[in-house]
Order: structure tokens, then sequence, then C-alpha cells
């Protein structure tokens, strides 16, 4: 069975706050102020049309998004699961409810509610037979006898008054005192966010998707500058591309449409989710505690995504409100091993913590400016630098908590406590900037992309070509770089190309060798315009000919009748 994970909110007309609808309904409650909004079905026809349409056809864990009116929807193609502790819930538990049910994580004891498609929504949810993981209708449970009538303490004697949910004004049995159930109690425990719930086709809806491994799945398939780049502790990896392609919009019109995505595939290939429709990330950055920071050319206001699905994340450690403004004006940003941020702005490093609070540049260092105004370049940096030329200058965290800060000709190494470990000077050319160009494992080595070369320095300064153009044809102009903690690294170059290799330069994978998915030509989708123009042409021709020989013989009928009455008449005329 084919399900897909629907995330819906909206504003309150009311208080407008966000109000998310974790179920589908024709009427659903704010959270915050309790007023009710109204959800026609017209309204959830349209919003839902894209994930039924798009559902079947998507890989497993790939998400995109969608809008109707002021709602707006994130849907993911993925299995029904608990809400409370994420184990799938079986399918064949789903198909057995026949009306109303709710299904009992055998993990966790959470109850999920999970209902069929009632007949007056049909028509907006064609091919979908349950629903499962909404928020549950109190008067569909009600039957199942569950939670007790609440309580609220009389605030005149303390003797608890029932309240029923509904009615606001309450009389105390025991002192006979009026009493109003404030807001706070009423709308206390209800969801303050948008959780998932599920759509699940109809079995005859057979899986359309394309195979999990990613070139197959049409993910290597950029055609300009080469994607952003990371890799996670467990070899994930994670990539930011621009993809391409024509479209036949109008007879004799083909255009290029872009599409901007977000996507991580495990060591062996398979994809672990996919998210379309994004703006074009400008970086794109890992941070050790399962998060991604991506930033993008319109400074999204959610910047942090969950490594695990790739949707926004606004946990406590990871919140995006204080990080927005530093990141307009950076000029380089990397996440540290301990989770906090370092940026280079204004001729400055400063660090923060992840949701935006200041911190130490360098922890139990002195924090004065030691420098004389001058500028300085890596190598001429000494112990805990702060002040130093940002422009053109990129700085890494390395997984053992190194820091590394690199410009045109040089790149320093500093450990964790900002100590100088060594400053080394480049003779080879370097790339065109504006991509990821080096990184570190876990053993202290880091890796330089330079325009014919690729370099590991050690963790004591120590040099050594990898790769060479001359030799390997690797490294080409305008290529990126992701090194995997244990030495492997990636080279990521134009049109969809990429390598992998093992620490020590062997050839473990390369996307030109793999078989591609078809992608229809400027010129192919061209002709198809033409011959699809020419059929309609042709029919149109047909029928106008057909109606012209009607035409001509309802003519000729009635020209013979004005014949026949005309000689009748001279007939009868010539009798007389």
């Amino acid at each position: 069975m084919i399900c897909v994970a629907v995330k819906v909110e909206t504003e309150c007309g009311t208080c407008r706050l966000p109000m998310p609808v974790n179920t589908l309904a024709r009427e659903v409650s704010c959270a915050s102020c309790g007023r009710p909004a109204a959800l026609a079905d017209d309204l959830w026809k349209a919003l839902l049309r894209h994930p039924i349409h798009d559902g079947p056809k998507m890989l497993l864990q790939e998400g995109r998004s969608t809008s109707a009116g002021k709602l707006s929807a994130a849907y993911t193609r993925r299995a029904p699961s608990c809400q409370g502790c994420e184990k799938e819930i079986p399918i064949e538990d789903i198909r057995e409810v026949r009306e109303h049910a709710t299904v009992t994580c055998a993990r966790c004891a959470t109850r999920t509610w999970v209902r069929t498609v009632p007949a007056e929504l049909a028509g907006a949810l064609p091919s979908i037979t349950h629903l499962v993981g909404e928020d549950p209708d109190p008067a569909a449970m009600a039957p199942e006898g569950a939670a007790e009538a609440a309580t609220f303490p009389c605030p005149q004697c303390g003797s608890p008054v029932p309240f029923d949910g509904v009615t606001r004004a309450c009389v105390c049995r025991f002192c006979n005192a009026s009493v109003h159930v404030p807001d706070d109690f009423v709308f206390r425990g209800r969801r303050k966010v948008a959780a998932s719930w599920f759509l699940c086709f109809d079995p005859s809806i057979t899986d359309g998707a394309p195979a999990a491994e990613a070139v197959s799945a049409g993910l290597f398939d950029w055609e300009e500058e080469p994607p952003q780049v990371a890799v996670d502790a467990e070899g994930n990896l994670y990539c930011a591309a621009t993809q391409a392609h024509w479209v036949a919009s109008k007879p004799f019109i083909v255009s290029q449409k872009r599409d901007h995505i977000l996507w991580s595939i495990d060591p062996s290939l398979n994809v672990r989710w996919i998210q379309r429709g994004r703006l074009k990330a400008a970086r794109l950055v890992l941070s050790p505690r399962g998060a991604l920071l991506v930033t993008d050319s319109g400074k999204s206001p959610q910047p942090w995504l969950s490594s695990e699905t790739g949707t926004p994340t606004e946990v406590a450690d990871h919140s995006s409100s204080g990080i927005v403004d530093l990141l307009r004006d950076c000029d380089d940003l990397t996440c540290c091993a301990d989770g906090s941020l370092l940026f280079l702005t204004k001729d400055k490093m400063r660090r923060t913590a992840s949701n935006g609070v200041e911190a130490l540049v360098w922890p139990h260092g002195d924090s004065r400016d030691r420098t004389d105004g001058t500028l300085m370049t890596p190598c001429e940096l000494a112990d805990h630098p702060e002040r130093m030329c940002t422009a053109g200058t990129r700085v890494h965290g390395g997984p053992d908590g190194a820091i590394y800060l690199m410009s045109r000709d040089e790149i320093a190494r500093f450990d964790a406590s900002g100590r100088k470990s060594y400053g080394v000077a480049f003779s080879s050319e370097p790339p065109e900037p504006g991509f990821c160009i080096f990184g570190a494992d876990a053993r202290g080595n880091v890796y330089v992309l330079r325009c014919e070369q690729l370099v590991r320095i050690n963790a004591s300064g120590e040099q050594r070509v990898v790769l060479e153009s001359k030799r390997d044809r690797l490294p080409r102009p305008e290529m990126s770089l992701a090194v995997c903690p244990d030495g492997a690294f990636w080279l990521f170059g134009t049109e969809g190309l990429a390598w992998k290799f093992d620490p020590g330069g062997a050839l473990l994978f390369d996307s030109g060798k793999q078989p591609r998915p078809e992608k229809p030509s400027h010129q192919d989708l061209l002709m198809q315009s033409t011959e699809s123009l020419g059929v309609r042409v042709k029919k149109r021709t047909d029928l106008e000919i057909r109606r012209d020989m009607l035409v001509g013989n309802i003519f000729l009928f009635c020209l013979g009748l004005v014949m026949v009455a005309i000689f009748a008449l001279v007939v009868s005329l010539m009798v007389r």
C-alpha cells in the first residue's frame, strides 16, 4: 500500500498565530485562542490534489510542498508510523478498519486513530481508502469509552467542577458559586505544532516510483555548477543541487524548468529522502547533532533542517530565530564538533550556539585584540585568532574539533582550544571560489582541492598529493569536495558527474558509468509538440471538410426543392 504523510498548517484569522490542522475536517479550532475556522471541501480538494497525484510517483522519503488559499502542506511518501515512537504501523492493521478504530502501538502503547474516508469527502480524496494518525474525533471515539470528564477547581471552595469541554460557564455543586473556565485550562494539552497524518492509497494503485539506487532515480543529473555537499559520521551524503529539464508549455514553445532539490543517500547509494521545490542553496553545513543548516538567497527563516527527513526542525538547541541575521552578512561559516557555529564576518571571527546565542570564540582564550590593526592571512595568525582578513577566507570544523582557516594560497590548523598547529602555503593554482573545496577526516587529515591537484595534509602539516589531473584525469575546474570521517572522499563536477575514492585515492564509484534515466531533449519535445499540433490540425481539417460537404449537400437539396417548385408553378400556369 502506498502512503503519503501530510503536515498541514494555516494562520488563525483571529489571533494570527500559526494554526496546525491535524485532521481532515470541515472545521478546526485554533489551539491558542479556540476560535473555529471553516475549511470547505473545495479547499481540501485543491490542497490535496498534488499529494494524491504525485504520491504513487514519488520515491520513498521524498518530500514536497504545496498550498491552497491560506493552507500550506508538506507531504512525504512514507509508511504510517506511531505518533509516540515512530514505529511503523502494519498495513494489515489499517486494512482491517471498516469505519473507524484505534491501533495500539506494540512498542509504546500509543493509540493511533484510523478511519476510512467518509462518503462526503470521497470526491476530494479519489483513490484514498484510509486516513491514519489524525487528531481523533471525540464524538466518534466516545463509544470506546475512554477518558474521564475533566474537572476544574472551584476558585471559591476548591471543589472539583466537572467540565464537559463545551460549556464555559459552570456552577459549583458544593457552594453554588459561578465558575468561568479560563482559556488556559480549556486549551491546555492541545497540540501546538503540526503533526503528520497519512493518506493511504487503494491497493490497486501500483508502485510507479523508480528504483532506490541514487543514479537510476535521477539524482545525479545536475547540469551546471557542482552541488553543495556534506557527509555525516555514518557516511551519509547530503547534496543540494539544481536540476534542469525541458518542458513543452505550448505548441512550438519549449522552455527549460529548474528544480532546486535537497537529498540524502546512504553509503550504499540508497535514497534516504528527497526535498524538492526549494530555493537555491547557498551553503550546506552539517551539525554533528543531527541537523543541517541550509542557507539560500532568500535567507529562509527556517534554515535548520532534520538530517533524518530534510524537513524544518525547531528544537531547543537548533532554533532559527537567533541566527537568521548572522547568516545575512557572513563571508563563511562552519559547524564545530560541539555543535556551535563559527562565522567569518566583517574581518572578525564570531562563535554562537546553534540557536544564535553569542559565545566566546575560543574557550578559555584571551578575547583581547592582540593585533596592531593589520588584517592577517592564515599563516600569519597567532594562537586564538579573532581578527583576520575574511574576504576570500574559508573556515571548516573537523570531526576531531580542529578548526581550519584557508585563503587562496594558505591554510592554517588550530586545535579546539585555539592553539595553532601549523600554517601551510600551496604551490598549485587555486580553483574557482564558491564551492566546498576542503574538508577533514576524524584522524586530523585535511583534504584540499586545487585546480589540478587534490592535496592531503596530516595533523603535522605534511603535504601529499592524492590525485593529480595529469595522472588521474582528476581533479578538474569547477569541482566541489566532501570528506568522510574515515578518510574516503567525494568529488563532484558538472553534468551530474561524481566520484567516490577510498582514503588512498582508489576509485570506488563513478556516476558517469551508471545507468541513468532518459530525459527528453529540447529537440524531442519540439518534435512531439509539432506532431501533436499536426494531429490536431489534421483532425480540424477533416471536420471542416465534412462540415463543408454537409453544407453543400443541404444547399443542393434546397436548390432542388426550389427548382421543383418553380417547375410545378410553370406547369400549372400553362395548364390554365
